[in-house]
């Protein structure tokens, strides 16, 4: 009986150390960000940020996924058929998840006090508002590889990783609500009507992938999600 416990750790000890590697990365930029820096990020690192964080991490959790745990890109979602339907899935999703977005605000709203976005987010919608190729910029591999990518393929990732220690239905529903939580705890800085919202669409997006696989409309509910929003501030703040 105690051999057997032994080969259960050595066999699942990949896997909790690939995801407390992926984790931590997360949340320790996201602490620093957002509780230990004092000043306002530039507008050229609300740009230079994403892109070399999210790209990093993109390559860190794939050593991690291929050469630490052994896995293959297909376990990531990766799928190799069905890239038309997993785009038009990914831009319903995304205006799906906008549209929930706008239902569950006046609850939010009752529940917490509305928090007005931060100096620095105002600061990036004027910058994109004024500057087309800014805005080309942030919609394109900003929002796509850095935002997108990056934040889908971690989710996946760790849920592959604790879906391989804690098998079984139940278990598997507990780390969905667990790593949801982490991600919506992640947004905390936009208040907690935002963790909240955010935690409520994880859950719906990592029940998704756990019933699919499929990790593209995801990527692209996502882009599709923050695009859109990013787009109505920017005619707001234009006055069209």
């Amino acid at each position: 009986m105690q051999r057997q416990t032994r080969d259960e750790r050595s066999r699942f000890a990949p896997h909790l150390l690939a995801a407390a590697a992926a984790i931590l990365p997360m949340f320790g930029l996201t602490i620093w960000m957002y509780v230990i820096r004092e000043e306002v990020p530039s507008v050229a690192e609300f740009f230079l940020g994403p892109l070399l964080f999210g790209g990093g991490m993109i390559f860190w959790l794939l050593l991690l996924h291929v050469v630490v745990c052994r896995d293959d890109l297909q376990s990531l979602g990766f799928r190799r058929n069905g890239l038309l339907r997993d785009l038009l899935v990914g831009c319903a999703m995304g205006v799906a998840f906008l549209l929930l977005k706008f239902l569950e605000k006046p609850v939010l709203n009752a529940l917490f006090t509305p928090r007005p976005p931060s100096e620095e987010i105002i600061m990036l919608l004027r910058a994109v508002s004024a500057d087309p190729m800014l805005l080309a910029l942030w919609l394109g591999p900003v929002v796509w590889i850095g935002i997108a990518t990056f934040e889908e393929l971690w989710r996946a990732f760790v849920l592959r990783r604790l879906w391989n220690v804690f098998p079984g239905q139940l278990r598997e529903w507990a780390v969905l609500l667990a790593v949801s939580a982490l991600i919506g705890l992640a947004h905390g800085y936009q208040g907690p009507a935002a963790i909240v919202s955010i935690g409520m669409k994880s859950v719906l997006m990592g029940w998704y992938f756990k019933q699919t696989g499929r990790i593209r409309p995801l990527i692209v509910a996502h882009a599709v999600y923050d695009s859109i929003q990013v787009i109505m501030a920017v005619i707001a703040i234009r006055g069209y």
